[in-house]
């Protein structure tokens, strides 16, 4: 029972980041490279373990949210606060724009695959298509009524249990597949598709997730007493996770090469659920892409409320209109008549960009003994150089083969 009660902040953060996005790529990855990629999300979750564990210490220590311990820590009215906190807003508020876009087009791939494919109208010149805007109006009044969190658990109860079938359907396609461990134990670096395995981390180490996990541990636990707790709420609730994602790619990776295309990811779970798959990925599909949906914007809104220091009640309607800017922005993009597997890639690929910005933010915060309010091991300061040199590495790779 005292396990059950650590459950906590990182179930909401791991249910943000299995959204459409993760379901996509992981999909592509598994159809296209087999099991070598599963190395990446390894690397993925112990980035995310480590970013994630660290912030919410330092929010439940300080009872701070990440915004406002950069505030804090950062003396007033000098440029370099300046440009730390121009960092911030331009990487979340941009980044959950992208993610937001990437999110709501996961709903277009979810009608696509019940092989409703075609909802688009001209409103004002502009192709517009109208089941983004319905979905987007959807998210909308989740966010705005008080009891949003009672539906959007709903939700992600839908999104849980595509995530429990792909687990089991990837142990059921595996069996037959003889190459399995071959290919499992033989990891590749993908040299001509580095934007794949820089997706692979964007979906997974997600920018917003950090400041949305900072907000939420410390208004869970109010001492130092419950840093223990959230350790095992963030490395299972995390594993997890990444669990999920690992199984997606083993899942299409054992799809004949015939039938690799996003829209045929039903074909996956044939083996499982028989025909009605297809009806059950694209409502998983929905169901993510409308959960993801609704948490970009709340992280936004926590962000912005303590940049500008506007001391909006997360109930006040002023507070949620910070969250109502992000979906209307997200909701026009997705709308467009543009692909929405490449939206989504796209939105993957800034996440990754945009993480060294903050990973440095993180390590300077971690690394002040007057926050941490404790001495740093060695192993924690040799981890945070190995996830800041990453995230450069993938940051600087994924902008150049992106830029070519």
């Amino acid at each position: 029972m005292k396990l059950f009660k650590n459950i906590g902040p990182a179930t909401i953060i791991a249910a943000a980041f299995i959204g459409p996005g993760t379901v996509s790529v992981c999909a592509l990855a598994g159809f296209h490279h087999g099991l070598t990629l599963i190395w990446v999300m390894f690397v993925a979750m112990f980035m995310t373990i480590f970013l994630q564990e660290s912030v919410a210490r330092l929010s439940i220590i300080h009872q701070k949210d990440l915004t406002a311990l950069i505030q804090t820590n950062l003396k007033e009215k000098t440029f370099l606060k300046t440009l730390v906190l121009t960092l911030v807003f331009i990487a979340i508020v941009f980044g959950n724009t992208a993610y937001e876009a990437g999110n709501l087009s996961g709903v277009n791939i979810g009608l696509q695959i019940l092989n409703y494919k075609d909802f688009f109208v001209n409103i004002i010149g502009l192709k517009l298509n109208i089941a983004v805007i319905i979905i987007s109006i959807i998210a909308f009044l989740i966010l705005h009524l008080k009891q949003y969190k009672y539906i959007e658990k709903t939700l992600m109860a839908l999104v849980g249990v595509l995530s429990v079938s792909f687990m089991v359907s990837a142990i059921v396609t595996s069996i037959e597949n003889k190459d399995f461990w071959d290919e499992f134990l033989n990891p590749m670096f993908p040299k001509d598709d580095i934007l794949t395995l820089t997706a692979l981390i964007g979906t997974t180490v997600v920018p917003y997730n950090l400041f949305l996990h900072s907000a939420l541990a410390k208004q869970k636990w109010k001492s130092a007493d419950g840093i223990s707790g959230m350790r095992i709420d963030t490395v299972m609730a995390v594993g997890v996770g990444v669990l999920v994602s690992i199984c997606i790619i083993i899942t299409t990776s054992n799809i004949s090469s015939e039938t690799q295309d996003i829209q045929n990811i039903g074909l996956a779970l044939e083996p499982l659920f028989g025909k009605i798959s297809t009806y059950f990925v694209g409502i998983g599909f929905i169901a993510a892409g409308l959960t993801s949906a609704i948490t970009a914007p709340l992280a936004a809104a926590y962000v912005l409320n303590n940049l500008f220091k506007l001391k909006y009640s997360a109930e006040s309607i002023k507070f949620k209109r910070l969250s109502y800017l992000i979906l209307f922005i997200g909701c026009v993009i997705a709308a467009l008549d543009l692909n929405p597997v490449e939206v989504i890639r796209v939105a993957q690929i800034a996440n990754a960009l945009i993480l060294p910005i903050l990973v440095i933010i993180i390590l300077w915060l971690v690394n002040r003994f007057s926050v941490l309010k404790s001495k740093l091991s060695y192993s924690n300061i040799i981890f945070g150089l190995i996830v800041l040199v990453l995230s450069f590495a993938i940051s600087i790779s994924g902008f150049y083969k992106f830029m070519s």
